[in-house]
């Protein structure tokens, strides 16, 4: 199954989850196929995603960067020692200490070659706290930090939206742009408010207290909390990092399609990212994720099932090859290349 916006819908595709109503009474159930005059009432709902069934989920073969049960039990970890935190009296944050430690240790196991598909995702913040951390550490990483430095990138990158649970506004597929200023206000607090409640956690290196401080910071200055231009690396990782996931996520800002957010990430190596880690990070990640469908040059239509060691070239499998199973190995077959997403 996979995350389509709604958008994107054309009918005649089966919900993996049913369509709730804000008082989370089932109005399409699980397994229903969408007929396409459902379209416009699930989009009046204000529902942006829905989960569908993937029928070519057989064929894929998704690389991401650690296995998906060993991601799911970091979200859990992560969300009890945050909710433990704000719910009972400012519990210490000093488990993050060891989830830090074991993050260095999952991302040391990642091949250098890889190309990671992800995916268009429901935004969840403690799913966008894990995907920051192992994706700063492995930039961290491929830049040739060491495991110090990684571990520190690892426990700021774990805290850097501890202050969104300290705010009332909500911070979901938003352009700030456009809203209320008293709302935004509110919400661009969050990031001293995290640092601030990190005063009496002595076991928190300062660099990454700062990289809570300054992660919605941007080079030429027009970040915020205070404006700043001068990073550590660390937090110059952490600024492209979380930028990138958030537009793919919809968290704290107008969730995009993953082609555009690598063209918003790319444009702000001028004035807004530093080049180095942008580059570091672009080159592991997947243009056309596993499960993308596909028009190529030579007017065959498929579906991304394999990535290659090029981040622009996957495997892709015909879809009308029948039994053959007809792949295209894009990195190797250089006269063949994608016109377009399907």
């Amino acid at each position: 199954m996979r995350v389509k916006s709604v958008s994107e819908l054309c009918g005649n595709e089966i919900l993996a989850e049913p369509v709730l109503t804000d008082e989370k009474m089932i109005l399409i159930s699980r397994g229903s196929r969408l007929k396409k005059e459902y379209v416009p009432l699930i989009r009046s709902l204000g529902i942006d995603t829905l989960m569908v069934e993937d029928p070519y989920e057989n064929y894929e073969m998704p690389s991401r960067i650690i296995d998906y049960s060993v991601f799911g039990k970091f979200v859990e970890r992560v969300q009890r020692v945050m909710e433990n935190h704000i719910y009972h009296k400012n519990k210490s944050l000093r488990e993050f200490e060891v989830i830090a430690n074991e993050v260095v240790k999952e991302v040391s196991k990642i091949p250098e070659n890889i190309i990671i598909d992800i995916n268009a995702r429901i935004v969840n913040l403690y799913e966008h706290t894990v995907m920051v951390t192992l994706v700063s550490v492995f930039v961290a990483r491929l830049l040739h930090l060491d495991q110090v430095r990684q571990y520190n990138i690892a426990v700021g990158a774990l805290l850097h939206d501890l202050g969104l649970r300290y705010i009332t506004t909500g911070y979901v597929n938003r352009d700030w742009e456009k809203e209320d200023p008293i709302e935004a206000f509110e919400y661009k607090k969050h990031t001293i408010l995290g640092y601030s409640a990190l005063d009496e956690e002595s076991w928190i290196p300062e660099v990454s207290k700062k990289m809570v401080l300054f992660h919605h910071e941007r080079l030429d200055g027009s970040g915020f909390p205070m404006r700043r231009r001068d990073f550590a690396m660390e937090c110059r990782i952490i600024q492209a990092c979380d930028a990138f996931d958030s537009y793919i996520t919809g968290m704290e800002c107008i969730r995009i399609p993953l082609q555009d957010a690598i063209g918003k990430i790319q444009e702000g190596i001028i004035h807004k990212y530093d080049r180095k880690v942008v580059e570091t990070l672009l080159s592991k990640i997947a243009y056309y994720p596993v499960g993308t469908a596909v028009k190529m040059s030579n007017q065959a239509e498929g579906i991304v099932v394999l990535q290659t060691e090029d981040p622009k070239c996957p495997v892709v499998l015909d879809f009308h090859s029948g039994e053959s199973e007809k792949k295209y190995n894009l990195m190797l077959q250089k006269d063949i290349s994608i016109l377009q997403i399907i």
